[in-house]
């Protein structure tokens, strides 16, 4: 018998099935727009970093049909338009299966920070479903994760990843190695994704390489790493976003080996050495009415 009638048989009986996923944001601590498609997207050539910020999942599964989700977050959307919404639809679909879907979604990643909090989510639910579930293969699994967002099959499978191409050519790269990570984000920011790769496609560069970047996350040297760290959409952002710019100067001078927006922003990650720096850090922003956490690498 195939796991997935298994699994159907099981919720005819009246199985219910309940299980919770911590789901960890990211940052870039390298992201190069390397070109442009006919489409509309664009390509990107990116180093993804998971940390330890996570919402959390829960999803129970019974007999019947429908999804339904629920959330500390007053401003997420619960209906369609939500990502968790979705890849519990397809993944459904995908599987050929119908059961009834309740989701609750603990928000503690900042909405529309260049943090992938909706795509780890979503890869959350992909997770739960196919534990239950069973029914897809891994390359099966991804086409589904990349059909809901470039950054969804960096969520689904890997703690760190050089991303290529939309962002579903994953390589290996060795994550950060232990460090103290500040992110701020000012309450006021936010930055539209769409907007920003608008602005790219106005300016006139050269596309740096990934290369020097993993070679430092390879050795576990953060001080060349913060010195080959980048990310292009500071080239539009910052001009634009003053606060941007003035987290980033505060976890500089609080002792940061570096500092860099995440994404297409507004946030911003600090790396330290000094747990005391990160500390400094972490309160002098909060004086500044900013949203601000003290994490360190998801491994």
């Amino acid at each position: 018998m195939k796991r997935s009638e298994y699994f159907q048989k099981r919720l005819a009986s009246g199985d219910v099935i309940t299980s919770t996923r911590f789901c960890p944001a990211k940052i870039n601590l390298f992201l190069e727009v390397t070109g442009s498609r006919e489409d509309g997207y664009h390509t990107i050539e990116s180093v993804m970093q998971k940390i330890a910020l996570c919402d959390r999942v829960t999803m129970t599964i019974s007999k019947g049909e429908g999804i339904t989700i629920a959330s500390n977050d007053r401003t997420l959307p619960t209906g369609e338009k939500n990502l968790c919404y979705r890849a519990a639809e397809l993944y459904l679909n995908a599987a050929g299966i119908t059961a009834k879907i309740d989701m609750m979604i603990e928000k503690r990643i900042p909405i529309a920070a260049g943090m992938a909090g909706g795509s780890t989510d979503a890869a959350g639910v992909l997770k739960i479903l196919d534990e239950a579930v069973g029914a897809l293969n891994k390359t099966e699994l991804a086409s589904l994760a990349l059909s809901l967002g470039a950054d969804v099959p960096f969520c689904l499978f890997r703690s760190a990843s050089i991303c290529r191409s939309l962002g579903e050519e994953l390589s290996y790269v060795k994550g950060l190695s232990a460090c103290h990570i500040v992110v701020a984000k000012d309450r006021k920011e936010s930055v539209s994704t769409k907007d920003a790769y608008r602005m790219i496609d106005s300016l006139d560069y050269t596309p740096v390489s990934v290369q020097t970047v993993a070679e430092a996350l390879e050795k576990g040297d953060l001080s060349s790493l913060s010195s080959s760290m980048m990310n292009r959409f500071e080239d539009v952002i910052l001009p634009l976003r003053p606060a941007v710019g003035v987290i980033k100067e505060t976890l500089l001078s609080c002792g940061a080996i570096a500092a860099m927006m995440s994404g297409s922003g507004p946030s911003v990650f600090g790396i330290f050495e000094s747990e005391d720096d990160a500390r400094r850090a972490r309160d002098l922003l909060r004086e500044k009415n900013c949203f601000v956490f003290m994490t360190r690498p998801w491994c």
